[in-house]
């Protein structure tokens, strides 16, 4: 199997792998990342874990020009933290999928109270049916790097945008000519991770014109850092399950020596349709 780039995956992966992961990891992400699971946004490096989440989400909604009353599909939307935020906060329509049922029922949770400006489906981002010219912002927050041909979903969501409307993408990104960003894909189920010039050559092939491309990393690593922090404290809980789980502490350490070392970034990219 090869990718849009014709590079070969890091593992031969499927949907189900994925799916598997965070159906079986969901609890995990809870306890080391809370109901945000993405990275944080540490600008003074004093912010508590979810205060830095949540400047993320500020940081990623400035950007993607969200404004109150906009609808906004969250493309892979964990456990409805950021549907969540977006619609108590900027007053959104949001719509979140996600592959995994685990998430699906605690998005539901995290979102009751909110039927009227939250929706989540079970679906497949890559073989959803986005209905053509209905959100004003899409919204990839680290889930991009899951995807099998991400060249494809970038032209399939051009259409789902109104005109004037943004797609927002937000991911690690990193050369996978490195050794160890391989080792990252691998560990952590994506097929292949882009460099931020990947991401916008194939966003504007897509049709779409990238109004900004932003690279991070001394601003989030923390993230790792208390992440690995947490698990130190905690392997005797490590000791007693199974395999994977070990796997996956293993594969914090890599992240943090992947920004550490400047192999691995993580890219903030806008782009707008005509």
């Amino acid at each position: 199997m090869t990718d849009s780039n014709g590079a070969s995956p890091a593992r031969s992966l499927t949907t189900h792998d994925v799916r598997d992961h965070y159906n079986q990891f969901a609890w995990a992400y809870r306890r080391y990342w809370g109901d945000h699971i993405h990275h944080g946004l540490f600008l003074t490096g004093q912010e508590a874990p979810g205060e830095a989440q949540e400047q993320m989400l500020r940081y990623c909604a400035a950007r993607g020009v969200v404004q109150p009353g906009m609808r906004v599909a969250d493309v892979g939307c964990g456990h409805g933290a950021t549907a969540n935020f977006l619609a108590r906060e900027h007053s959104c329509h949001v719509l979140g999928l996600t592959i995994s049922e685990k998430q699906l029922k605690l998005a539901r949770r995290l979102c009751r109270g909110l039927d009227g400006t939250t929706k989540f489906e079970l679906a497949d981002a890559e073989a959803y049916a986005f209905p053509a010219s209905s959100f004003d912002v899409i919204w990839n927050m680290e889930s991009s790097e899951h995807f099998f041909d991400k060249a494809a979903y970038f032209r399939k969501v051009r259409a789902a945008i109104k005109p004037g409307g943004t797609l927002m993408v937000a991911a690690w990104t990193g050369s996978m000519r490195s050794p160890l960003v391989r080792n990252i894909a691998q560990v952590f189920l994506c097929p292949e991770l882009w460099t931020t010039a990947e991401y916008v050559k194939q966003i504007e092939s897509a049709g779409l014109r990238v109004l900004s491309s932003e690279q991070l990393a001394s601003e989030v690593v923390r993230t790792w850092d208390l992440a690995a922090e947490q698990i130190r404290r905690s392997r005797w809980l490590l000791s007693i399950l199974p395999a994977q789980f070990r796997e996956f502490a293993r594969g914090v350490d890599l992240m943090r020596e992947g920004f550490h070392s400047g192999q691995l970034t993580y890219s903030v990219i806008v782009a707008a349709r005509g």
